[in-house]
């Protein structure tokens, strides 16, 4: 038993699953948003033939496949910075040969790309442009901090129009990229990667931030888009915006009282968490309670299950570490 839980604990420790959760509901608020609008009858995951939690259940597959198919690249990648820097990591550590670590990736792309057929052939090539991201980023991104960090806000963007790519209703997608933006950058200063950020690349980064906040954002601006959806009150913005300043307010509590990779770490999985609070937000302010409620509910099970695997892991006497 203690060779399974070990094996278990390795598999999450290479694919991060545990702050999963948050691409996870990204795509499942998507869905369910498209579910109660008549406007996107005609795409894939609108079916009414599709049960709610196959769409559901689909959704999670594509997030869980890239999710995993990004962690494990990164590690193999970077094995011999790992070795150097991070011996503890499962593949220097030695818990998990480079061969196994590559099946485990070309296994979580195909199990991605299968999960993306069952929502048509877009969210198949949005799901295959996706991981094309994670390869970029990976292999070139990281290593110039204002590219990986805009990087990682697209992969976010672009990961979210995987259940469907017609949506017009685009400031969910802007601010899941801008929070997700935020955080890269913040983990990049806590653990004091190199390169560091310089002035020109603040301002590159900035820049980059303003252009792609301009094409998504215009998108719903088009005549054949709403940048609110129809037949909701404005008003449904406050609860997004209420968890924006309440995610700030918590992030300077929890990275103050600590620094360092502490600090990172506490920081990327509060940020997962707030990722499905984000989407309950949404859902609550255009009237879909018991949708938001299940997104809700989905966070805090989330976190409960991520703080225990955490702990977990602290018993074998191998944290597991929570990086980009």
């Amino acid at each position: 038993m203690p060779g399974v839980l070990q094996r278990f604990l390795t598999a999450i420790q290479l694919t991060r699953l545990t702050i999963a959760f948050g691409a996870i509901s990204d795509l499942w608020f998507i869905i369910l948003i498209t579910r109660a609008n008549d406007e996107y009858n005609y795409v894939p995951v609108f079916d009414p033939d599709l049960p709610l939690w196959a769409a559901l259940l689909t959704g999670a597959v594509v997030a869980i496949g890239l999710f995993a198919y990004g962690a494990s690249l990164n590690d193999i990648l970077d094995i011999r910075h790992d070795s150097a820097f991070s011996p503890d990591r499962p593949i220097p550590a030695g818990r998990i040969r480079p061969g196994q670590a590559v099946v485990v990736t070309v296994g979580a792309l195909i199990v991605a790309v299968l999960g993306g057929a069952g929502m048509g052939m877009w969210s198949v090539c949005i799901t295959l442009l996706t991981a094309a991201g994670l390869l970029f980023y990976n292999a070139a991104g990281k290593f110039i901090p204002a590219v990986g960090v805009l990087t990682i806000g697209l992969l976010h963007a672009a990961h979210m129009l995987i259940p469907n790519h017609q949506l017009m209703f685009t400031l969910p997608i802007w601010l899941i990229m801008t929070h997700s933006m935020c955080i890269a950058t913040a983990v990049h200063v806590l653990e004091g990667k190199r390169p560091r950020f310089r002035k020109r690349s603040i301002i590159l980064l900035f820049f980059g931030w303003l252009v792609w906040s301009a094409l998504i954002l215009g998108v719903g601006m088009m005549p054949e888009g709403s940048i609110w959806p129809p037949g909701t009150n404005w008003t449904g913005i406050i609860p997004p915006l209420l968890a924006v300043i309440a995610f700030l307010i918590v992030a300077w509590w929890k990275v103050s009282v600590v620094s360092g990779k502490v600090a990172a770490e506490k920081l990327k999985r509060y940020g997962a968490m707030w990722q499905s609070l984000y989407g309950a937000m949404w859902l609550m302010g255009l009237g879909l309670y018991v949708q938001a409620m299940w997104i809700g509910l989905f966070a805090i099970a989330g976190f409960t299950a991520m703080t225990l695997i955490k702990e977990m892991s602290g018993l074998t006497g191998k944290p597991i570490e929570y990086r980009s």
